[in-house]
């Protein structure tokens, strides 16, 4: 009896000591830190020119003097190892992915439109665009050289 005790309390010791979890790593250990600017690729995903209607309060349909052109570069920030991934969806579906471009720009409210940041219309995107570009991982969307233009 004794000696099945002392056996016990062995195995419990060299359990405590080692560790019952498992080697892998959990999703928060896997990333010691984000990746910086220069861990990311930079995909080129075109030049847009989106004309946007903009409508009056009281329901009227949109007039020479409400309509908005947003014209920018859209790039996609993405880790070395997805960049092929990305580029070839991207090439893929160009026309597909250009038109959900436009259908977001033209969703878009006009305050996050004429915001500096382009912050809203940023994280759209990289919401709208994940099917188009499947398991690339985005890290950034990058609007280059945005300008809204009233026509």
């Amino acid at each position: 009896m004794v000696q099945v005790a002392r056996c016990a309390a062995i195995a419990l010791g060299c359990a405590v000591l080692t560790g019952c979890g498992s080697s892998g790593k959990s999703p928060f250990e896997r990333f010691e830190r984000l990746p910086t600017v220069e861990d990311l690729s930079t995909v080129d995903l075109g030049e847009y020119v989106v004309p946007i209607p903009v409508y009056p309060g009281d329901g009227a349909g949109p007039t020479a003097a409400t309509q908005v052109q947003i014209e920018f570069e859209l790039y996609a920030a993405v880790l070395p190892e997805y960049e092929r991934t990305l580029t070839s969806n991207f090439e893929r579906l160009q026309g597909r992915f250009r038109n959900k471009v436009i259908e977001v720009c033209r969703n878009t409210a006009m305050e996050d439109l004429l915001d500096p940041t382009l912050t809203t219309l940023k994280a759209r995107l990289a919401d709208e665009l994940k099917p188009f570009i499947g398991d690339s991982h985005i890290e950034r969307i990058h609007i280059a050289d945005p300008q809204v233009k009233r026509l």
